[in-house]
């Protein structure tokens, strides 16, 4: 089982807020060596860290408190100790100039492991040795699960080049070796669905640091981070185009266009406090129960507003971020992607201090219409909701899938196809709930009906294969068949009613906005 280090052992005192033991590490400048003599119940891992957490000559990192909101620019060690609870990291294994810092720490009183590129020390042995080393780290994960936070940047040996793609030593082992780079990716990928995953990109990186990044749930970049396959250099040398990192992948691109990273932040304490808040919505691993917080009112009041964004009619934008926010415990949202397919709003809030996953149309962005980016966004998201088995609310605004060469040539159809199998498949509690509208297809795309959610809609919600605007035309038109004007007739009654979809037991409920938050509750509650 992961421990959480907060104990110190017997005989250890308390310095600089911090248990450490007497002595310091390192006999050879003739200090005292605190594992020579020492018992065995102490002749543990602390003894031999307790210069990581102290203060004085050995530690890098100011206190916690002294951070603040300002830009870190520190050591990757200080890193964790920011992230950490104080006084809890305690390093994997340690051996100096191994590339990577291997710990585990606790967030919130939870036990976490932390992978951390190091960018102090140079690496010493042999390159081959420290991916063999994190790869028995992750397999130590495998093992004994709990949640996996990486800190990625360019590794110390490498800041000297200045972006310039290096050339390893052993490249023959690290690329064909079972415990070389492919391994490691392998072990990464096998601890989905098994732990929640969530990385921070701090600087730019390329080539092989590049793929652990994108296995994991969650990522944030700082906004003068990168992310790409070939550096610059690289591609200069390869295709003959001029380039550089942010415009190969910096965190604009990954956060606007890609999809790749869920946030950017400022700084890199920002970057940090995001991966906390992110961590405190998941279970320690697979089928443990979700962390729960005090309920706390949320910041719309449903009630008053929630008419009123409905009455300008179908086509006007709704601002669905104010339904969420009337849903939501108040300072619980956590939104993930929102600068990429703007027009579906993915994310993580608390409904009366149980965690819900959010999938939102946003008719405020390209009318709430499904795009094959914003198919993929969805899908992304159900999948990580459905490792964990989050409950999971659509909130739905939408007049269906764009329709034209340009989607058709970019895959909607196929698209579309994964986001109904995630759907589907997705082992989450599920409801879809149509706030306004949901024509056709798009009615699936949200768990509509036949995908194993609950099924509301809001009153005077239209539930239809076409709007009402264009049903009326149809019924007007005098070259239509009578029975198909007829036809038309009675799907604009139904589109314009949902109780008649309740009366034909074609839907679950129709909730009042004033219901909706407390109903809500019920569901993640698992009622």
């Amino acid at each position: 089982m992961v421990r959480s280090p907060a104990t110190a052992n017997p005989g250890q005192r308390r310095h600089g807020g911090r248990a450490c033991a007497q002595g310091w590490h390192g006999s050879r400048r003739g200090r005292p060596d605190p594992d020579r003599d020492a018992p065995p119940g102490r002749r543990d891992r602390r003894a031999r860290i307790c210069h990581l957490q102290r203060s004085g000559p050995a530690v890098h990192a100011p206190r916690r408190s002294e951070y603040g909101n300002q830009p870190m620019n520190t050591p990757s060690l200080n890193r964790i100790l920011h992230l950490a609870d104080p006084g809890t990291y305690e390093p994997w294994r340690p051996v100096n100039g191994a590339g990577y810092h291997l710990g585990t720490i606790s967030i919130g009183g939870r036990p976490v492991y932390v992978l951390a590129t190091d960018t102090d020390n140079p690496v010493k042995a042999s390159p081959y040795e420290g991916i063999k080393r994190q790869a028995a780290f992750l397999q130590h994960i495998a093992d004994d699960p709990a949640p996996l936070v990486q800190l990625l940047d360019i590794p110390a040996h490498m800041k000297t080049l200045k972006g310039k793609t290096p050339i390893p030593r052993d490249a023959m082992r690290l690329l064909a070796g079972d415990q070389g780079i492919g391994g490691t990716y392998a072990s990464l990928a096998r601890l989905e669905g098994v732990v929640p995953r969530v990385t921070a990109i701090f600087d730019t990186i390329g080539a092989a640091l590049s793929f652990p990044s994108a296995l994991g749930d969650a990522l944030i970049m700082t906004e003068d981070a990168a992310l790409c396959i070939g550096r610059p250099d690289a591609v200069t040398h390869m295709t003959g185009q001029q380039t550089d990192f942010q415009r190969l992948g910096g965190a604009t691109i990954h956060a606007a266009t890609t999809g790749i990273a869920h946030a950017t932040a400022k700084t890199e304490a920002g970057a940090l406090t995001w991966m906390r808040q992110w961590l405190a919505y998941w279970p320690d691993r697979a089928g443990q129960p979700f962390p729960e917080a005090k309920p706390v009112q949320p910041a719309n009041d449903l009630a008053a507003l929630g008419p009123g964004l409905t009455e300008c009619g179908f086509n006007a934008p709704l601002a669905m971020h104010t339904v969420i926010k009337g849903v939501a415990d108040g300072g619980s949202w956590l939104e993930m992607g929102a600068e990429h397919a703007g027009e579906c709003i993915t994310g993580l809030c608390r409904v009366q201090g149980r965690p819900l996953a959010v999938v939102a149309s946003d008719s405020t962005v390209r009318g709430g219409v499904l795009f094959p980016e914003t198919c993929r966004k969805m899908t992304r998201f159900i999948r990580l909701c459905g490792q964990f088995a989050m409950p999971v609310a659509f909130l739905a605004d939408t007049p269906g899938f764009m329709i034209g060469e340009q989607v058709e040539h970019h895959g909607i159809v196929q698209a579309a196809a994964d986001l109904y199998a995630a759907i589907a498949n997705s082992p989450s509690p599920k409801v879809c709930a149509v706030v306004r509208k949901a024509y056709s297809a798009g009615l699936y795309a949200m768990a509509g009906a036949g995908f194993g959610a609950k099924f509301w809609a809001l009153p005077g919600a239209s539930i239809s294969v076409f709007g009402p605007e264009a049903i009326a035309r149809f019924s007007d038109d005098r070259d239509m068949p009578e029975p198909a004007r007829n036809a038309a007739r009675e799907m604009l009654a139904g589109a314009l009613d949902p109780q008649r979809f309740l009366d034909e037991e074609l839907i679950d409920a129709v909730v009042s906005w004033e219901d909706l938050r407390p109903c809500l509750a019920g569901f993640a509650a698992g009622k």
